[in-house]
């Protein structure tokens, strides 16, 4: 996952991010931290989600 995140793009349209087995739904990329893991979404009612790297276990790309 670490080398998939450094990959993306801010903007990049994702339906779906799982963490830890829960399902929960964003509307984009917007950063990856190397340094400290941490990976930032938006999601569609406007709010952010930040999360640990290491606890995403899959992404659903739009």
């Amino acid at each position: 996952m670490f080398d998939l995140l450094k990959t993306l793009n801010p903007g990049t349209d994702i339906e779906d991010v799982f963490i830890n087995g829960k399902e929960e739904g964003v509307d984009a990329f917007a950063s990856f931290n190397p340094q400290t893991g941490l990976v930032t979404f938006s999601k569609r009612n406007g709010e952010i989600l930040v999360v640990d790297f290491r606890r995403i276990d899959a992404l659903e790309f739009n």
